[in-house]
């Protein structure tokens, strides 16, 4: 689709930034491409905790469901992007195997992508459409700021 093709010409100049950011000295430890596998609510719980200073973001799914199945690949491709390095935490939740989650969250349709800082809900997504439209908007806009990091 062309909205597919429109955010992969986005995507490609905002990592060409995060490439430049970390070029001009920003040491991290290099954490892309890995989306945690929640199965129970505890190990969301855990995550969050120690993850409060950043941005983790839940996508609910399900193995039956083709807007998951069509969205899951720009999911993986942010979770790799240097531009969320060591501030975005990505986790996936399959609603068929942790239902304890779901019902915590009141989740009702997927996919759902739920935006959680300092253990709070920030804001959510429903649906693939909007979804493949705004995710990477979202992510960007509620990550971590660097100003945040200096101390």
């Amino acid at each position: 689709s062309s909205l597919a093709t429109a955010w992969r010409i986005h995507n490609k100049h905002s990592h060409t930034f995060g490439l430049q950011r970390s070029a001009a000295g920003v040491l991290s430890i290099p954490r892309g491409g890995e989306i945690i596998q929640a199965t129970t609510l505890e190990q969301i719980e855990t995550i969050l905790e120690e993850n409060a200073e950043k941005l983790v973001v839940i996508d609910f799914t399900s193995k039956n469901c083709p807007p998951c199945k069509k969205v899951a690949p720009l999911y993986e491709e942010l979770s790799e992007s240097e531009e969320f390095e060591n501030k975005v935490v990505f986790l996936k939740v399959d609603v068929d195997v942790n239902t304890d989650a779901v019902s915590k969250y009141g989740v009702t349709g997927w996919p759902t992508f739920l935006f959680i800082k300092k253990g709070e809900v920030q804001t959510e997504i429903v649906g693939g459409k909007l979804a493949e439209a705004t995710l990477y908007d979202w992510v960007r806009l509620l990550m971590p700021k660097e100003e945040a990091k200096q101390e």
